[in-house]
């Protein structure tokens, strides 16, 4: 059995949820090929990139007509359908932080040797052109299994929608475009691509309860199951570590109760620098630090005593920093099942979050504390009993491993691939 992931690149969350399912297939002798659109890596074993000038064999030709299209959609003459940020159909200051996918793209992925000679197409997060809706659901005659990451799969083409629950009736509000009529089409489009399929031809995943229901109730995927498998992780890197060993080679000071956040932009306001900040001042424990994982933590206020770390990609430092810290805080304001989370409770650490999300599916009293979300107060006094609990960090490590070790998940998703 040959099976192809798609993702659009092989950075980010869902990239890694795949790129550890993937190679945990190749291990268990599974024919698996990593397909991405943005390719910066080369430690990965089968993968490629998607070049799109080159699926025709006409490659001057078919960046002649993208440069054409693109001209045109630059001038305002047809649709911008491209996911620029200057794209004409997007508000513009939207906040850096939101993202709309359009459920178009110039090129066909079905035309890659690899989607062609797939037994299974294993959908991850194509957002940001990596798939056509229409055309891709149209002409995939193979089986499809779809991870959904985010909410992008069921709305208009927004990845957050937060309280707004307009996807259940049909589309999303999409806040993000200018025009509400832009978001009715481009919703209708992905809807008619999928309505005919039938379930065991598509065949939905997420890795939270809580998004497995919410597009169980949507609109776009109502009468359709999600089953629930979460990410997978290398256990053999993430795992509990001697904390003294893990400063010392960090070079973080001993004699501090250490306090970790980790996002792929410390500034981002879903993340929820913003609460913590004023938590760690209410705390008023002078021997915590904080450590921030993650770009742009530069501004961050100079009453507390913080180091930055910057963004790490090394799994191995990843890991440690994990394993080096008392406590993991990530007061998100929206999640579906973090992989910061699972990667610290494989190593041991135990976690305090807002109560949002696939959260508290993860966080419980034997590896952390919940705190109301937005509750400045109450993340402070999880914070404070979090840090004086003593905690069996073996158990929290050993349960965490049980339900991420990518072993584990990728013998549940071969459930799904016909056999």
């Amino acid at each position: 059995m040959k099976v192809v992931h798609l993702n659009t690149s092989d950075f980010g969350g869902a990239a890694m949820a795949a790129i550890n399912l993937h190679i945990a297939l190749l291990e268990q002798g599974v024919d698996s090929h990593l397909l991405t659109l943005n390719k910066t890596r080369n430690d990965i074993p089968q993968h490629a990139a998607v070049d799109p000038f080159t699926l025709r064999g006409t490659p001057l030709l078919d960046r002649l007509r993208y440069k054409a299209r693109r001209g045109l959609e630059m001038s305002g003459l047809v649709e911008d359908r491209s996911n620029a940020p200057a794209n004409g159909n997007l508000k513009r200051g939207r906040g850096a932080h939101e993202i709309f996918s359009f459920p178009f793209s110039f090129f066909d992925v079905q035309e890659h040797p690899l989607v062609q000679e797939a037994d299974v197409v294993h959908l991850h997060w194509v957002g940001y052109g990596m798939i056509d809706h229409r055309r891709f659901f149209a002409n995939c005659t193979k089986p499809i299994v779809w991870t959904l990451h985010d909410m992008n799969p069921f709305t208009a083409g927004s990845h957050h929608t937060d309280g707004d629950l307009s996807f259940r009736e049909g589309p999303d509000r999409s806040p993000q475009l200018r025009d509400a009529g832009k978001a009715a089409r481009y919703w209708r489009y992905k809807h008619d691509a999928v309505k005919e399929l039938p379930q065991e031809r598509l065949k939905l995943v997420a890795p939270s309860r809580w998004l497995a229901d919410h597009a169980e109730r949507s609109a776009m995927f109502r009468g359709r199951t999600c089953a629930v498998v979460p990410n997978g992780f290398d256990t053999a890197v993430f795992r509990p570590q001697d904390r003294h060993a893990a400063r010392e080679a960090l070079g973080w000071p001993q004699d501090r109760r250490i306090v970790l956040f980790n996002a792929l932009d410390v500034d981002n306001p879903r993340k929820g620098m913003q609460f913590l900040l004023p938590a760690l001042r209410a705390l008023g424990e002078a021997d915590v630090q904080l450590v921030c994982v993650g770009a742009n933590a530069a501004a961050l206020p100079a009453d507390l005593s913080v180091l930055s770390t910057g963004y790490l990609t090394d799994p191995a430092t990843i890991a440690r920093t994990y394993a080096a810290a008392e406590l993991f805080v990530l007061p998100s304001l929206a999640e579906n099942l973090p992989n910061t989370i699972a990667e610290a409770h494989l190593s041991g650490t135990p976690v305090v979050a807002f109560r949002t999300g696939g959260i508290p599916e993860q966080v419980d009293d034997a590896n952390g504390r919940l705190a109301g979300l937005k509750d400045v107060d109450g993340l402070a006094g999880a914070i404070r009993t979090a840090l004086g609990h003593r905690w069996d960090h073996g158990a929290i490590a050993m349960r965490a491993a049980a339900r991420y070790d990518r072993r584990v998940v990728a013998t549940a998703y071969r459930a799904f691939y016909p056999h």
